[in-house]
């Protein structure tokens, strides 16, 4: 396993984590909030620097299930992306208010819509590569090979996050946001910051399991090729 490997999926993983503290913007200032954002586009166009022999190749992909899976979330989470970059520019009050744009309220609902589908669409990528990045834990790791019993208790977790993460979903309204409905209901950072992170990652963790399992499924007819590369 290669060195650079290795930090393309910490650059992976830390562009998912800022991508959760900028949700959070009640907690944050504006500045922060922008910073963070920024942070998160530069990791965002590394990885797709270090992933451009993904995207050459998508013309001449094989046609099956996986590959509609693997295609339609990519393309997904990158035109969603593409939005909130486009919205961020056009409302930011700090690192690019040197622009000679301005956007309104419609922006201002662009982009909020744009941040949480992104979230989820982040969920659902992490856990299309679930598979690789348990073997990467496992050979760090030097875990053994699997067993019945690791693999139920692993399945066990997995479900109970998954679980816990459809209850967060609710506590939280994702829903109203996913489709962009008007609410007023936002958290209350000072009686729990670490209630908002918790509800979150466990979302997180859900969207992944289905990922995960319904790619399982998809991928079960022989001799159909996947797309993929180290990172994609």
């Amino acid at each position: 396993m290669s060195p650079l490997f290795l930090i393309r999926l910490v650059l992976d993983f830390t562009a998912a984590g800022l991508l959760l503290v900028a949700l959070a913007y009640w907690w944050l200032d504006n500045t922060s909030h922008e910073l963070i954002g920024t942070g998160m586009f530069v990791l965002l166009l590394s990885h797709n620097v270090f992933n451009r022999r993904w995207w050459a190749r998508l013309p001449r992909a094989a046609r099956g299930r996986p590959w509609l899976v693997t295609i339609a979330s990519n393309i997904s989470i990158a035109l969603v992306m593409a939005a909130l970059l486009v919205t961020s520019l056009l409302m930011s009050r700090s690192v690019f208010a040197f622009l000679p744009v301005s956007g309104g309220p419609t922006a201002r609902e662009i982009h909020i819509l744009a941040a949480y589908w992104a979230f989820i669409l982040a969920a659902v990528h992490l856990g299309l590569h679930w598979s690789m990045i348990t073997a990467v834990a496992g050979r760090l790791l030097r875990v053994g090979s699997p067993n019945a019993i690791r693999t139920a208790a692993l399945r066990a977790v997995a479900g109970a996050i998954a679980a816990y993460g459809i209850h967060s979903m609710v506590v939280m309204g994702i829903g109203d946001r996913l489709l962009a409905r008007p609410s007023i209901d936002f958290w209350d950072f000072q009686e729990s910051t670490a209630g908002f992170f918790l509800h979150h990652v466990a979302i997180l963790g859900a969207c992944a399991c289905a990922a995960h399992y319904a790619a399982g499924w998809f991928r079960r007819p022989s001799g159909v090729r996947r797309v993929t590369d180290a990172g994609e």
